[in-house]
């Protein structure tokens, strides 16, 4: 289909489900609550839902330790072959970090004061003894993918397995995420039927502050840096880039729209093989989108349940967030995975995934559409400031 004539393979399949469930799922409430219906029916649906959050967190574990290996792997292999030049490489690693630290400050300073629970009770992810080795276990994954890659030929055939099981894992979930609208259905309509429209203004308010902090970062962060090339850079950049941009808000992955990407960098005067170099760069590295998304979620989630911050946590978070972007996420529901697993580890109780679950779609869509956004501009200035012709020579 197309958008304003640019053309965009828009899934309407899973779009439109995630629609009709969420307005199914209002209305049934609404008309739950009028109806009065009892407690039991409320609680079978709850109970539901929740199993379905809980296998999903389940997959979330092995899927972001796999994925970290692998994307510390290529990390490693990036800076060994010296494919990238290292102003390029310094401008995404900046980039990441403000991100990160907007996405904390802009979740603590506008998330929800605690709302009661609706069903405390089915409210626990569970698995309590893992929970103090998951940070070992993430720096673990660390060691793993810097020695695969450090090894040499003889850790070919790891390096295979490794990348093949990442991929696997993330395909799973993203097997499991087209579910989603049923697992929603069964999680709202229960929460509204007991507690109204309330329940859904800590969603709203995370998508709100998630696009608002990503369409403000690209302009002022990126655009400003564009700006360098010359004035009419930014809307030059942006004319050619935006279906790219859409794409990639559209099926809620920055991975899938490469050739239309490579295209357009190629329109703009960016020779392939450059554009190309300095893109994957860009998707290992420029993960402001990711960043972003899990600090508004990780600062939000802990203001809707209730629990202090205080500087050192907010550090942690920070060191967390930072280590979570490393992971080679390629697949859809790459944020909502990364956030189960940091809302897991800091000891959240699991209603706190759920206005994460109920708006994953238009998240996960804002947090692609950026690191696209981060991609592309990190090839763009490579080529206009001349950071590839070391790399040439």
């Amino acid at each position: 289909m197309q958008i304003h004539g640019i053309p965009v393979n828009l899934k309407l399949n899973s779009t439109v489900l995630m629609i009709a469930s969420f307005v199914i799922s209002v209305v049934a409430g609404l008309i739950f609550g009028f109806a009065g219906v009892g407690r039991g029916v409320y609680v079978t649906m709850y109970t539901v839902g929740m199993a379905y959050l809980k296998l999903l967190f389940l997959l979330a574990l092995p899927l972001v330790f796999l994925n970290l290996v692998f994307g510390v792997m290529q990390r490693v292999q990036l800076q060994s072959d010296r494919s990238s030049p290292a102003r390029l490489c310094f401008f995404h690693s900046i980039a990441v970090v403000g991100a990160a630290i907007l996405g904390l400050a802009a979740g603590g300073i506008t998330g929800s004061s605690m709302i009661p629970a609706t069903f405390a009770g089915f409210a626990d992810f569970g698995l309590r003894w893992l929970r103090p080795l998951v940070p070992w276990l993430l720096f673990l994954s660390v060691l793993i993918g810097a020695a695969a890659a450090k090894i040499g030929p003889e850790g070919e055939e790891a390096r295979r397995m490794i990348s093949s099981l990442a991929d696997v894992t993330a395909f799973a979930g993203t097997l499991w995420l087209r579910i989603l609208p049923v697992g929603l259905f069964f999680l709202l309509c229960p929460m509204i039927g007991v507690r109204g429209l309330a329940v859904l203004w800590p969603g709203v308010k995370l998508v709100l502050v998630t696009a608002f902090c990503c369409v403000a970062y690209g302009v002022l962060v990126y655009g400003y840096q564009l700006h360098h090339c010359g004035r009419d850079c930014p809307m030059h950049f942006l004319r050619n880039f935006k279906s790219v941009l859409l794409q990639a808000f559209a099926v809620c992955s920055s991975g899938s729209g490469e050739g239309d990407a490579l295209r357009s960098l190629w329109r703009m005067g960016i020779a392939e093989e450059t554009g190309r170099t300095a893109w994957h760069c860009g998707k290992l590295l420029g993960k402001t989108g990711t960043v972003l998304y899990l600090g508004i979620a990780c600062m939000l989630a802990v203001r809707y349940v209730g629990m202090p911050v205080s500087v050192h946590s907010g550090v942690g978070f920070f060191v967390w967030i930072l280590l979570f972007s490393m992971a080679g996420m390629k697949y859809r529901g790459g944020g909502l995975y990364c956030v189960l697993v940091l809302l897991f580890m800091i000891g959240l109780p699991m209603r706190a995934a759920v206005p994460l679950l109920v708006f994953e779609w238009l998240l996960d869509g804002c947090r692609s559409a950026l690191n696209s956004a981060a991609a592309g501009t990190g090839a763009y200035l490579a080529d206009k400031l001349g950071w590839m012709l070391p790399l040439r020579k």
